[in-house]
């Protein structure tokens, strides 16, 4: 038999709690009573003291601790330990990874923190399973409210502005909820709204000291156990991150736990498994296209040899009758998060006897379904709040703003607006700060003071198009705020996604920034010296998109080979977090991103797709153009961007002139170093037809000569075509630019004759959802056909 003990949260507290515990361990009771400096036991006699979240956290901490030590005293240790929310603070302890008094001052930090909180209110759900709640949220634009907690599967809480939450509870109602119960709670807890709440306890966590768990404890946030290094980290992100219990649950499952012993008042997390070892049977091997913690694929096998079992998907439905209610914290107050990641290794399944030979065989596993939801890295969708293994990012050409990033992270989609010339809309910063969408960043002169905008809207990553390496400015900000841990573990609290299209530019973002760098930063004041020491420990890149075919790609590398190679050289970057490696702008099929999966990609990054999605700042005839181009209707063309690089860009060569006079211009700019060395004819044809006016007029960087060179009309060209209006007409309708990368043409070709068809079906969450769920069936019917070939 295999056995957790699990220690329950707030809401578990009885009337008379702690009864017979205190005279057998008084010992304990005198420590916490001098913690706290007031008795335990009045405490918990006193029912309106324990209506303040100060005292009843500490109190429950202390009778969890109390309950262990009863239980300890009298049977050997169990298997592993698991706590919801409040109560992985006393797993924890009961581990050993802390002793008593730190846990407890621990404890009193964050209930005083907690407290200081408000705004906010907490709404649980019984009766609608989680896709169908956030389906709901979707529909009624509750973008505001975060899923705080998934405690079976039609049990849920919420988290937003009290206000939002009020509003959407007869809606859910509506929807067929059996209950919609309003949690006597003034703080959102486990969402986004207590980042900074997070960060204030993070502090308090640097000071403590961390010891490897003796007993495996399953963290609330990646429904994985514990490691050492890492506990301080996943405590801050508890604060502001869902609990994950069900799928901790379907963990304990997979691994073959049978009983879970409840150490503390109540017994809601009795009930909750007692559903879960109904609805939940031993996971079968993970197929291609599911990744473990590090992003690296996991290989098909059973449960005993792959790393990581699969989690089956819940049975969903709206009868209650037999489900556990919600009960504050473990059914309404608990700690967020979203997407889990395997962090240990597969426990061995359990073995039967064969009837025939009498040898012990392992039990066929039951076959799991690939959902699209499973697929890549689940610590990236974790890392960036994400329910899919996808981002909604641009070409660069400013199509993918604001609208777009909100509709896709109202979607469950993680997202990145496009860069601009200049300092980004402040509207675009303060939504990415708070709905927590990225901004794109490129090398210009700009980026200082971009980074400077981003860093005061608390936004937390950036795409960085960097061709030649990380620069000033993006180390700055990958590292403002960064630190090192009690135990001397590197931490980034920014992350960077950073588009890479060889070997030697990963490499580049792989690497610590030099040391000359740093201490430029260092001097101008734009790191601290202790962020400028962490980030020596750290790679600049903290995910890496392989993007090509196009444009200065490397000339035509091909995306499905670079990326095995730049997945190996991820796996020996520096650092305790992984570097999770996908691919941009390459994927437009359901064959294609299994394929992408199955090669080891954490994640896809759509590009020209968004620029078809509906909110996208482009004209509705571009639009028009894009969902109807094939790969005939694409070229090859020099930008401004890309021509001193060498080579050219994908653009749309159908009904604009750009591809053929950019082209002219281009063979100009490498015969001609000025711009009056070109025959007069020519010269006057390109004043007349491309510059619209005699060339001197152009106000352009000399050179210290006097002479206006042929690369400066060129940039100037190339600048103009790319212009468009604020309705996102084309400036030049003529000879406009419109980038377009291999995955929309390939997606035209698929979807042809379907409602995906037309732009105006082009969601974010549509097109992903497509391809993912698509790509997902592909891998399930593979690894079935391999086991009817393999038996």
């Amino acid at each position: 038999m295999t056995v957790v003990w699990a220690f329950p949260g707030q809401g578990s507290q009885r009337k008379g709690m702690g009864a017979g515990l205190f005279d057998r361990h008084a010992g304990t009771l005198e420590r916490a009573d001098a913690v706290l400096g007031r008795s335990v036991r009045e405490l918990c006699a006193d029912q309106a003291a324990l209506r303040d979240t100060r005292v009843l956290q500490p109190v429950l901490y202390t009778i969890g601790a109390l309950t262990y030590a009863d239980r300890a005293a009298r049977e050997p240790q169990p298997d592993c330990m698991i706590g919801h929310s409040l109560g992985e603070y006393t797993a924890l302890y009961a581990s050993g990874a802390l002793d008593f008094e730190t846990g407890l001052r621990l404890v009193m930090a964050r209930a005083e923190i907690m407290s200081r909180a408000s705004g906010g209110g907490m709404l649980a759900v019984v009766g609608l399973d989680v896709e169908r709640l956030r389906e709901v949220m979707r529909r009624q634009g509750a973008h505001d409210i975060d899923v705080a907690n998934h405690n079976s599967p039609v049990q849920s809480v919420l988290s937003g502005p009290e206000e939002s939450i009020r509003a959407l509870a007869p809606v859910l109602r509506g929807e067929g909820a059996g209950k919609c119960v309003l949690l006597h709670i003034s703080v959102a807890a486990h969402s986004r709204y207590m980042a900074a709440a997070a960060d204030e306890l993070g502090a308090v966590l640097d000071t403590v000291t961390f010891h490897e768990p003796r007993v495996p404890v399953i963290s609330n946030v990646t429904a994985r156990p514990h490691h050492a290094g890492q506990i301080a980290l996943r405590l801050r992100e508890h604060m502001c991150r869902g609990v994950r219990w069900w799928e901790s649950l379907a963990h304990l499952v997979d691994r073959g736990v049978t009983e879970l012993v409840e150490l503390g008042p109540g017994s809601v997390l009795t009930k909750l498994w007692e559903t879960a070892r109904t609805e939940l049977a031993p996971a079968a091997a993970d197929p291609p296209g599911t990744s473990d913690a590090d992003g690296r694929a996991r290989r098909g096998g059973t449960g005993a040899d792959a790393r990581g079992a699969a989690v089956p998907k819940a049975r969903t439905g709206h009868d209650t009758a037999a489900r556990p209610e919600p009960d504050a914290e473990q059914g309404s107050h608990p700690d967020m998060e979203r997407g889990p990641d395997p962090d240990g290794d597969s426990a061995a399944a359990p073995r039967t006897q064969d009837p025939v030979d009498g040898t012990r065989r392992r039990p066929a596993p039951r076959r799991v379904p690939v959902t699209g939801e499973r697929l890549g890295s689940a610590r990236f969708r974790e890392r960036y709040g994400a329910e899919l293994a996808w981002v909604v990012s641009g070409t660069g050409d400013g199509a993918v703003g604001e609208e777009v990033c909100r509709a896709a992270r109202a979607a469950g989609l993680a997202a990145t607006a496009d860069p601009v010339p200049g300092v980004p809309d402040p509207a675009c910063l303060d939504g990415a700060g708070r709905q927590g969408w990225g901004v794109g960043l490129r090398p210009g002169p700009h980026a200082d003071e971009q980074v400077g905008a981003l860093l005061a809207h608390e936004v937390r990553h950036v795409e960085a198009d960097h061709p030649h390496g990380p620069d000033a400015a993006l180390v700055r900000f990958r590292f403002t705020g960064a630190r090192r841990g009690p135990a001397g573990a590197p931490v980034a609290v920014r992350h960077v996604i950073a588009r890479v299209t060889g070997l030697d530019q990963a490499a580049a973002f792989l690497r610590p920034p030099s040391e000359a760098l740093l201490a430029g930063l260092v001097r101008s004041g734009g790191l601290t010296p202790a962020e400028a020491d962490a980030a020596r420990a750290l790679p600049v890149a903290s995910d890496l998109a392989v993007q090509a075919v196009g444009g200065w790609h490397t000339g035509g590398a091909d995306a499905y080979q670079l990326l095995p190679s730049v997945a190996a050289l991820a796996a020996r970057s520096p650092g305790p977090e992984p570097v999770h490696v996908g691919l941009c702008g390459v994927v437009g099929t359901p064959e294609q991103a299994a394929t992408a999966f199955a090669l080891g990609a954490a994640f896809l990054v759509s590009t020209s797709l968004t620029a078809c999605a509906p909110a996208a700042r482009l004209a509705d005839t571009l639009k028009d153009t894009l969902a109807r181009a094939g790969d005939d209707d694409v070229t090859w063309a020099p930008t401004e961007r890309h021509a001193t690089l060498g080579v050219p860009a994908r653009v749309v060569r159908r009904g604009t002139l750009f591809p053929a006079r950019a082209g002219l211009l281009h063979r100009l700019l490498r015969a001609h170093r000025y711009f009056a060395d070109i025959p007069g004819q020519r010269r006057r044809h390109i004043e007349e037809h491309l510059l619209g006016g005699p060339a001197a007029e152009l106000a352009a960087d000399d050179g210290g000569d006097g002479r206006l060179r042929t690369a400066d009309v060129f940039r100037w060209y190339a600048r103009e075509t790319a212009r468009r209006t604020s309705g996102g007409d084309p400036v030049r309708p003529l000879d406009h630019q419109l980038p377009c990368d291999p995955e929309l043409t390939h997606f035209n070709r698929v979807t042809a004759g379907t409602a995906l068809a037309a732009w105006t079906a082009r969601t974010p969450d549509a097109v992903a959802g497509h391809l993912l769920t698509n790509a997902a069936e592909l891998l399930t019917a593979s690894v079935s056909s391999r086991a009817e070939m393999c038996p």
